[in-house]
């Protein structure tokens, strides 16, 4: 399975969090971290945007979605709390 990143990202107007942009196997996954996971990845810069929170963070949400589609998720992947607390 072949997983790419393209770096591609938005606020979700709805959520207030972030999704961004996975190619798997020529398909496109859109990734959903919600605004919990956002603060709660580092809580020291808590009080960031979403878009500073993101950036700052964007590795280790990559990878917890890479860890999601190789076991099996479909698109939309989320990204909640639980996954980074964990």
């Amino acid at each position: 399975m072949n997983i790419t990143f393209t770096g591609n990202y938005v606020i979700n107007p709805t959520t207030f969090g972030i999704n961004f942009e996975a190619n798997v196997d020529g398909s496109r996954f859109v990734c959903m971290v919600s605004t919990e996971a956002l603060q709660d990845i580092d809580p020291s810069n808590a009080q960031d945007s979403a878009e500073q929170q993101f950036i700052a963070n964007q590795a280790a949400f990559e990878a917890i979605a890479e860890t999601k589609i190789r076991a099996g998720a479909t698109s939309p992947i989320a990204i909640n709390s639980s996954d980074v607390c964990a």
